[in-house]
């Protein structure tokens, strides 16, 4: 009975998402909200709808109605599930604000800010770390309870989480220059979340359920990402993130396999900032000198880099999932100078034409 409505869930969360994704195009064509081919970084060639984030933030906020009758406290906790929700919610908020008026850095900032704060009020948090040589460490010194206990917030975990859920976050945001490049990233990510959590080791039906439905729902939509014809736009890119980070976390804090799978993001954000920062320019500024514009610039197709970038965090993600976690900090070491290495010899290819 479970495995039925399991793939049911899934099917419908791949559904929806087709049939979201094409209304909303199709509304946000008549209203205007698009992306102009203006040159520059903006490499494609036609008007593309944005707003996509509003089909897969749907998707996702259905989905998560859906698992709800399922919640029972031994794995997630209702509050969780609805925290989650609520996050969603507000970043598509902000990002369909965003995508219409253009709002300042600044006010962009203050949706996903809101919404890990939801996330840490509503119960979900990174606890404890792992020690390499054995056991694990505590993060929560202190704990502060709200309304009979129904909120809390833990000191120092809750900051962690929060800086966690913004990184990935702003990872995914910055990464998103390509059609279906990020798509795909939180195709491939959810899946290894979600091989994760049906284990044996760990065994969180729920939480696969939930990474599984949100690869469903990004393979719904890259169909058209993939055609150029919708972007995920400020909403899509920053809940593809957002959604990630709360998924490694309610996984039983799984930090470390999902910075793995989505060590490109991550890194390439350090990367970016450090050089702008060497070249004396504002690490908010933005520019074309991310991992896919290296890439693209060194002679790679769009369609290739994108390749590329997926089957690099396939590979590393799949091997994070056999791996305890002193072995999972060399495969981020290794994975850090793969990265580098890619940008370099990108960049001095490009310096030779």
């Amino acid at each position: 009975m479970f495995s039925l409505f399991f793939f049911l869930v899934i099917l419908g969360s791949l559904l929806v998402s087709m049939v979201l994704t094409w209304v909303i195009r199709r509304a946000a064509f008549a209203i205007g909200v698009c992306d102009e081919p203006v040159g520059g970084r903006k490499i494609h060639q036609k008007r593309t709808a944005l707003w996509g984030g509003v089909a897969t933030g749907s998707s996702i906020i259905l989905a998560l109605i859906a698992v709800s009758p399922l919640v029972d406290g031994s794995e997630l906790r209702m509050m969780q599930v609805v925290g989650f929700g609520c996050g969603i919610a507000i970043l598509m908020i902000g990002g369909m604000l965003d995508d219409a008026f253009t709002l300042p850095s600044w006010a962009q900032f203050l949706f996903p800010l809101a919404a890990s704060v939801v996330i840490v009020l509503s119960g979900s948090g990174i606890s404890y770390v792992t020690n390499p040589m054995g056991g694990a460490f505590s993060l929560v010194w202190q704990k502060f309870s709200f309304l009979d206990g129904l909120l809390s917030f833990s000191w120092p975990a809750d900051i962690l989480t929060i800086l966690w859920l913004l990184v990935v976050t702003y990872a995914m945001k910055l990464l998103d220059g390509l059609d279906g490049l990020v798509s795909g990233l939180t195709i491939v990510s959810a899946l290894l979340i979600g091989a994760l959590a049906s284990s044996l080791a760990y065994f969180q039906p729920i939480v696969a359920l939930l990474a599984l439905s949100i690869a469903a729902i990004h393979l719904g939509f890259i169909r058209f990402n993939r055609s150029g014809s919708i972007f995920l736009g400020e909403a899509g890119s920053t809940i593809a993130g957002f959604s990630l980070a709360v998924l490694s976390i309610i996984s039983g804090a799984k930090v470390a396999t999902a910075a793995i799978a989505l060590g490109i993001p991550i890194i390439d954000i350090g990367v970016v900032v450090i050089g702008r920062m060497l070249r004396g320019v504002s690490p908010f500024r933005g520019d074309a000198t991310h991992i896919h514009h290296r890439l693209m610039n060194a002679g790679l197709s769009p369609r290739m880099t994108a390749r590329v970038i997926w089957a690099v965090a396939a590979i590393f993600g799949l091997a994070a999932l056999t791996m305890q976690t002193r072995g999972k900090m060399f495969l981020l070491a290794g994975l850090l100078i793969l990265v580098i290495g890619f940008s370099v010899t990108a960049y001095a290819r490009q310096a030779r034409k």
